[in-house]
């Protein structure tokens, strides 16, 4: 069976465990999913191509969360997080890389958006892996 990895950060763990559900439930289906946990956001793309190196997988989605807070801190963790991220989909071109890396203002946009994001994009994965294979 095709491998599928789910690479997750380990903050905000509630929330975090119920976007990887929701990725395994709709992946499960017809990938076996691999998870591996990043202390942080700006960690997830090392962790990937780590992986990467030792297995093959058809698709990655990240799962992550970042909450403005009162310095620039917020700023350049999501520039470097998504530069990475962006930078392991060129490198690694025939894999279908997915960002599901949600940055918010606070918990009431987090709340309008974990859901709903992360069934879009785990299904985007899906149609990226199958677009990749034809």
């Amino acid at each position: 069976m095709n491998k599928v990895l789910i690479v997750h950060t380990s903050w905000y763990e509630e929330k975090i465990t119920n976007m990887v559900n929701i990725s395994v439930e709709i992946l499960e289906k017809n990938f076996k999913c691999v998870k591996a946990i990043a202390p942080g956001a700006i960690e997830l793309a090392a962790l990937a191509k780590n992986k990467l190196k030792k297995a093959k997988f058809k698709g990655i989605i990240f799962h992550g969360i970042v909450v403005r807070g009162e310095t620039s801190h917020y700023d350049l963790v999501t520039s470097e997080t998504f530069r990475s991220i962006g930078s392991l989909a060129e490198e690694f071109c025939d894999i279908s890389i997915i960002n599901n890396v949600i940055c918010v203002e606070n918990d009431e946009q987090l709340q309008a958006r974990l859901k709903k994001n992360t069934r879009k994009n785990t299904e985007a994965l899906i149609s990226l892996i199958n677009e990749k294979s034809s």
